[in-house]
């Protein structure tokens, strides 16, 4: 083989034609291909549950409080038991981890749906079907994200996330009108029962997978120690690697100041000011065109400086709560969802790429359960608090607190040396 000047040596990319690495060129890898289909099915009947079993619980019970302990019920079991899932996501078989999370997940989503159609559902049965779900929930997305980078190579690992968001983000915005569709003409159990049967496509293309991870020289090194230990040593790893843990930092904050208020509060002035759903509504399908447009840019950008460029990339963030505390035209409030929409997606591709290319493989899946907790913690914490803070200070100064939080503490943590080693080319 001959090796032509700007060639690197060794480089799995170099000499192939431009098209194999373009955006698309993982879809090249079968074995990428069968997950990515199942998970684009999955992605579709994980966008029809959440509305769906809103329905469902203010179908039975009409009370807002009962709503709020159902939504907990789904992240609960994530927020406790997502540091054993990456432990286990690192010391088993991920294919097999991720089966039998699917498995668990149809049972509960199939149970609730049954229930749900027959009018036997009670409300305590919806709380203990949610928490079996959620746990599922905590053991499949560590192991998924070492799972791509075992399946995508690392020279694909940006264009395999990017696709993996662009296809969430365009099955999230189909599901969206199908479930508003089915809750009214059917009932929010036919939701729930095709979101049970996308798990069993899941675990249809999960189980032609091939049993062996493409890195297996790392997955060779001895695991000491229980699962404990693997969660310690997960931390420990984590540790290592201080721009990861200002990273971890970095998405804790902001989901509790900037990104949760935007949850709580912008139906309330959308309500209140902006004339009711319809209006957020047209901010949410802005949002997820952004999230689609996101996957594009994630996919074809190759910053030289990743965690700088989704640091700059997350200040589009700051004008969606700035002009709700106006609050703006519905329109203007539409551009900063497209903003919004496409900052998080570029965010979490560079994020997982960056973990996924500067981390030992065997690791890959602990820290990323690292990284869910922090962001998992702070979210219900900063839902719980910006209703009790808008009734003390007011709307408007919480969603202007949180616009100027975003640019704040970004620009404090684009100040740390560490951030600016991290390097597209490291590994």
């Amino acid at each position: 083989m001959k090796v032509r000047p700007g060639d690197r040596v060794g480089d799995p990319a170099a000499g192939r034609p431009a098209a194999t690495r373009s955006m698309f060129a993982p879809l090249g890898d079968r074995g990428f291909r069968r997950y990515y289909l199942g998970q684009t099915a999955s992605a579709f009947g994980d966008s029809l549950t959440p509305l769906a079993i809103a329905f469902a619980v203010l179908h039975l019970t009409a009370s807002p409080v009962d709503l709020g302990i159902v939504v907990l019920s789904t992240r609960l079991p994530v927020i406790l038991l997502t540091l054993l899932g990456g432990a286990v996501g690192d010391r088993f078989s991920r294919r097999t981890v991720m089966l039998l999370a699917d498995l668990t997940r149809f049972v509960a989503h199939g149970t609730t749906a049954v229930l749900l159609l027959t009018g036997t559902a009670h409300l305590w049965m919806l709380v203990a079907l949610q928490l079996v779900a959620g746990a599922g929930s905590a053991f499949f997305s560590p192991a998924a994200i070492g799972l791509v980078a075992s399946l995508a190579g690392k020279e694909h690992l940006q264009a395999a996330n990017s696709l993996i968001s662009l296809s969430r983000s365009a099955a999230s915005m189909v599901a969206l009108g199908t479930a508003g569709a089915l809750v009214a003409l059917v009932g929010p159990g036919w939701a729930i029962l095709i979101d049970a049967l996308t798990f069993l496509v899941s675990m249809a293309f999960l189980y032609r997978l091939p049993t062996e991870n493409r890195f297996s020289a790392e997955d060779a090194v001895p695991r000491k120690g229980g699962l404990l230990a693997g969660i310690g040593g997960g931390i420990t790893e984590v540790s290592r690697h201080p721009w990861l843990w200002i990273w971890i930092v970095h998405v804790a904050f902001t989901n509790a100041i900037v990104v949760s208020p935007i949850m709580v509060l912008g139906p309330y002035v959308a309500d209140r000011q902006l004339g009711g759903a319809p209006a957020w509504s047209a901010i949410g399908i802005a949002y997820a065109v952004g999230g689609l447009a996101g996957g594009f840019v994630g996919a074809r950008w190759r910053p030289a400086r990743p965690m700088v460029a989704a640091l700059l990339f997350f200040l589009l963030m700051a004008p969606l709560p700035a002009l709700l505390a106006i609050p703006a035209e519905v329109w203007l409030l539409a551009l900063a969802g497209v903003g919004a929409g496409m900052q998080v997606v570029v965010y979490n591709v560079l994020q997982t790429t960056a973990i996924q290319r500067n981390l030992p493989e065997r690791f890959v899946a602990r820290a990323t359960s690292v990284t869910m907790l922090g962001a998992l913690v702070a979210a219900p914490l900063g839902t719980g608090l910006a209703g009790p803070a808008a009734a003390w200070a007011g709307t408007r100064p919480v969603l202007v607190a949180g616009a100027a939080v975003a640019v704040l503490i970004t620009a404090v943590t684009l100040l740390a040396p560490s951030v600016w080693r991290v390097r597209a080319g490291d590994a």
